[in-house]
């Protein structure tokens, strides 16, 4: 191996990712003995490069041919995802092993996403939605689940108030669907819109009554239920709203985002054919309770496909400014149209 392609090599190592230039700037080659080097690493996939702009991003993969690679993988503490554990065997099978980050605010997955702090990062799609106008370099790699979320009613709420006080997490589908519940007069008027970092710090302001409503996802709204809160309405009564999506950053490049892919097309499958098989997993994998994750696995479908229309319309109905649908499709693979 060159002194170019070694010193690339150990940069890489000490920081997993940089830019092509300042590759050039903190090896002192030139530019062209870089891209050579890089080009003999790509083909030896120790490395992979994508397009930022005019530069290019260099990421590091691992020592080669042969070798087991490992790939981070963040996702919400939630019922929706007993996929994770057919995921995990089927990229085993591809020689990779995964990283879990469990993470209990939904878009803080999305943003350790953009942030490369995880590769593949299962997050509210609408965030995506967002986060791919604004250039985020992801590739979204199918649907999550529909369903599986609702608005709870707290034990101090009047039932024929005009007006109420909700809460709910940031910028997260959970906010879209309680404004799309709103315009549609599903629920009351809200005069107050709250975020919580966590499910529990959601529990503690509805129950204590310092909400009236809350907008949450399961297994929370099934363990509220039993606490004293009340089931206002359903999203799935509201038409199929897809919670969740999984994406890969763009610094994997493109043969492994097709891999990923594949292997996450399968997955899904093995949960549509059913998911009661992995909740033991899951339960180990995600720290929730398997009883209550058995209690709720009808709340959730798995849809086949992305629609990026129907995205841009559910976030039309939450009063939300949205950028064209035909742009969000060029961020799909192939397995999510």
């Amino acid at each position: 191996m060159g002194g170019a392609e070694s010193e690339i090599l150990a940069v890489l190592r000490e920081g997993g990712r940089t830019l092509q230039s300042e590759l050039v700037r903190s090896t002192g080659y030139s530019r062209a003995t870089v891209s050579d080097a890089l080009g003999r690493l790509e083909r030896k996939k120790m490395v992979t490069r994508t397009r930022e702009g005019r530069n290019s991003r260099v990421s590091y993969v691992g020592g080669g041919r042969g070798r087991r690679g490992s790939l981070r993988v963040g996702f919400t503490r939630s019922a929706e995802y007993p996929f994770l554990v057919p995921l995990r065997r089927l990229l085993r099978d591809e020689g990779l092993e995964v990283e879990f980050h469990v993470y209990d605010q939904p878009v803080s997955v999305a943003r350790a996403l953009s942030l490369t702090a995880v590769d593949v990062g299962v997050a509210p799609l609408t965030t995506l939605f967002l986060m791919h106008s604004l250039d985020a370099p992801l590739t979204i790699l199918g649907p999550a689940a529909a369903g599986g979320s609702c608005v709870m009613e707290g034990p101090g709420a009047r039932p024929d108030a005009a007006e109420a006080t909700a809460v709910c997490t940031r910028a997260s589908t959970m906010e879209a669907l309680v404004r799309s519940a709103e315009s549609r007069g599903a629920i009351p008027r809200i005069s107050n819109l709250e975020y919580a970092p966590s499910p529990a710090a959601m529990e503690a302001t509805l129950m204590s009554g310092g909400v009236d409503l809350c907008s949450i996802w399961e297994p929370y709204a099934t363990i509220l239920e039993a606490k004293g809160a009340r089931r206002l309405v359903r999203y799935s009564e509201l038409g199929e709203h897809v919670c969740c999506a999984a994406a890969a950053g763009n610094h994997l490049g493109e043969e492994a985002i097709a891999t990923l892919s594949r292997a996450y097309a399968a997955s899904l499958e093995a949960v549509r054919r059913g998911a009661g098989a992995y909740v033991p997993a899951y339960a180990a994998l995600s720290g929730l309770d398997a009883s209550v994750l058995r209690r709720v696995e009808g709340e959730y479908t798995y849809p086949v496909g992305i629609s990026p229309r129907k995205v841009a319309d559910q976030l039309r109905a939450a009063g939300m400014l949205v950028p064209a649908p035909e742009s969000f499709a060029a961020s799909l693979s192939r397995g999510a149209r």
